[in-house]
């Protein structure tokens, strides 16, 4: 008699393949079991978020794919509807698995090579999918860190040039600030007027003589304390000098009013 065909049990409707086939048990991902609350199930992506978040874990290629399968897996379980799914397939695998394993081995051998040969196209499509996922998580990423990186740039920049300006703001604001005005009382030779103030001032830091006239000039010095110093001095020898010395006005000074130095304006 011709030996009968034995034809493999039929899987059940719930074992039909979904979106969250390519998770595997998400329980074992999280480490919870089927009774696990939401509590239990937010703690457990806590803990385990520690050990594979991509930031934590620089020197892991494999990171951004663990962490995403470990967010996919907790917003399966707190998903009523998507987690009462999932385990009702389970279970049905579960029973599945119990019945195939109460088979013979001949049964058994002849099943499994059945579904090897049916199931090879399918799985290289999940690995196919499972690896397109992967990248994708990995390019997210990586477009995130580098816009990331090109902000904190932008700011470290900005705050430079701010930093610069008023370095460069306080720079011109201290030489307008260090200079005097001399206004002689009656005419003379620039050249020689020049010359006197260099040796009247010879003691401070005097950096140019500019002469308006034979009866004016503005000395630029090194700093606004030579230039009051110098102010005093020349007030306390007007008699002797035959000028005036003055803090020459800022622009900034004269476009509003401002502090003055008390007794330093004009000598």
């Amino acid at each position: 008699s011709r030996p009968q065909r034995v034809r493999p049990p039929r899987s059940p409707a719930s074992m039909a393949p979904g979106k969250d086939d390519d998770l595997g048990d998400v329980y074992e991902i999280l480490g919870v079991d089927e009774a696990a609350g939401e509590k239990d199930i937010q703690g457990a992506f806590r803990k385990g978020s520690l050990k594979c978040h991509p930031d934590r874990n620089p020197d892991d290629p494999e990171a951004a794919e663990k962490f995403d399968r470990l967010t996919r897996a907790k917003e399966l379980l707190l998903d009523p509807a998507r987690r009462a799914a999932f385990d009702e397939k389970r279970r049905a695998k579960r029973e599945l698995e119990e019945r195939f394993a109460q088979e013979d081995s001949k049964r058994r051998k002849f099943r499994e090579d059945l579904e090897l040969r049916e199931g090879h196209s399918e799985a290289a499509r999940a690995r196919a999918t499972e690896a397109a996922a992967a990248a994708d998580a990995k390019r997210r990423y990586a477009q995130m860190d580098y816009a990331s990186r090109i902000k904190a740039k932008q700011t470290e920049l900005a705050g430079r040039q701010q930093e610069l300006a008023a370095k460069a703001a306080q720079a011109r604001s201290a030489f307008e600030e260090a200079k005097v005005r001399v206004k002689w009382r009656d005419a003379g030779e620039a050249a020689t007027r020049a010359e006197r103030l260099k040796q009247e001032l010879a003691e401070f830091d005097v950096r140019t003589i500019a002469m308006e006239g034979d009866a004016e000039a503005v000395v630029q010095l090194g700093s606004k304390e030579d230039a009051i110093r110098a102010v005093l001095k020349c007030r306390e020898a007007r008699q002797r000098l035959g000028f005036r010395v003055s803090m020459e006005k800022s622009p900034s000074a004269a476009a509003g009013p401002g502090r003055r130095d008390a007794g330093a304006d004009e000598a």
